[in-house]
């Protein structure tokens, strides 16, 4: 496949650290960022936003659900989050929304326009994510307490 363009992997990177911080008070180092085969197990709490516009396709947030039930409880002030339930999802939807609406805007600022979906959470074992057609970029998120998120960027230019 062709190189990819750094230039749209950054406002993913920037917008991620924005939100953690800002709503969870979460630091994360940057993972060795690499290209993944289009069909790929992923952990058992996956987040899909879908991307229209000048760059189209969809970026998956794929966790653990112990990583998900402490990102939600860090987003709720520390409440503590035992069962990945209706308020716990609804965080970590609201968590990917805006980073992803936060990457929407930073691609505003170059002139690109990218359109968002609502998010959608899958849960479970086993799964398997195909995004064929698609150039597909693992952005790993090490969050500072030992956990990841993987930041799955599938997309084709417009």
């Amino acid at each position: 496949m062709a190189s990819v363009n750094v230039e749209y992997i950054n406002p993913f990177i920037q917008a991620s650290q924005q939100v953690l911080k800002q709503v969870a008070n979460i630091d994360f180092k940057l993972g060795k960022v690499y290209i993944k085969e289009p069909t790929y197990k992923v952990d058992q709490v996956v987040v899909i936003i879908g991307m229209t516009g000048n760059i189209k396709g969809q970026v998956n947030f794929c966790m653990s659900i112990e990583t998900a039930k402490k990102i939600a409880s860090m987003m709720m002030g520390g409440f503590p989050v035992s069962d990945f339930d209706e308020l716990a999802k609804s965080a970590i939807g609201e968590m990917a929304n805006m980073i992803m609406g936060n990457t929407s805007t930073l691609f505003s600022q170059k002139g690109l326009k990218v359109e968002i979906t609502p998010p959608s959470i899958l849960i479970g074992e086993n799964m398997t994510l195909s995004t064929s057609k698609m150039i597909n970029i693992c952005v790993p998120l090490l969050l500072d307490n030992g956990d990841k998120i993987d930041m799955d960027v599938a997309f084709m230019e417009n």
